[in-house]
């Protein structure tokens, strides 16, 4: 079979959030997947030390990360970028202005800036470490990453997200990052010198809806939301099912 180029999410997709662990179902996929020759890599929203850590036991060293802003190969970071600048500062200008409790990812690290105790005191689960400084000017931040709003689900309405792209991973907290992984994608196919429709996509979040394009085949996950399966040229049951691995056989990629 002609070579193809996998790209996976990790969290929901790769990972089951029930079991915290990627199911052996997919761990066996993913090495069959490398033994026909096919390429295996990651597509996550996730920050690019972050992923690179957490993909460890999976083998895993060649990703898109940061939502499509930056591209690693073989565990070298070929390059990273943060959100439009000007965007995310004003975006920061107008939910502090609000009253709104916010921090901010500024290094390719699991660290976070924020102006006082609230942030931290508003969010049950720590993964990002505040640093609080009380006179943080917003107009010195660069670059950013990410940002984290303590928000309950629903209440994101009351928020002006003009020029940023946001998501949702928990009840308690709104991501403000990169969403379109397909950019990444793209940069990661031409600098293998391949062809865009040889890729093929696995996910099933909202933050993955930006990758699933016409160009290349897409693996909607059956624990996938409704509008990304709408999108998906196949649907799979789901990551706690073996969703991985039976699609890896449905698409003829592995036996």
């Amino acid at each position: 079979m002609r070579r193809k180029y996998c790209f996976f999410d990790y969290d929901g997709t790769l990972r089951s959030r029930a079991t915290d662990s990627i199911p052996a179902s997919a761990m066996r996929a993913l090495d069959a997947l490398r033994a026909n020759g096919h390429f295996v890599a990651l597509a996550t929203g996730r920050l690019q030390s972050d992923a690179l850590e957490v993909l460890k036991p999976a083998g895993i060293d060649t990703m898109v990360a940061d939502g499509g802003n930056s591209l690693t190969i073989a565990g070298n970071l070929i390059s990273i970028e943060g959100m439009p600048l000007e965007a995310s500062r004003a975006f920061l200008k107008r939910i502090d202005a609000h009253g709104w409790a916010w921090a901010v990812n500024c290094e390719n690290r699991r660290t976070c800036l924020t102006r006082d105790h609230r942030y931290k005191a508003s969010i049950n689960h720590i993964y990002y470490e505040p640093r609080i400084i009380p006179n943080l000017d917003i107009d010195t931040l660069d670059p950013i990453y990410k940002v984290f709003i303590p928000c309950e689900r629903g209440a994101e309405a009351a928020i002006d997200f003009t020029g940023v792209t946001w998501a949702r991973y928990s009840d308690e907290l709104v991501y403000v990052e990169p969403t379109d992984k397909s950019r990444g994608i793209r940069k990661m196919m031409q600098l293998l010198d391949a062809p865009l429709e040889d890729v093929i996509v696995f996910g099933d979040g909202t933050n993955d809806m930006d990758m699933f394009c016409h160009e290349w085949t897409s693996v909607a996950m059956g624990n996938a939301v409704p509008e990304l399966k709408e999108r998906a040229s196949l649907v799979t049951t789901s990551v706690d099912e073996d969703g991985i691995f039976n699609a890896c056989v449905e698409l003829g990629l592995i036996a």
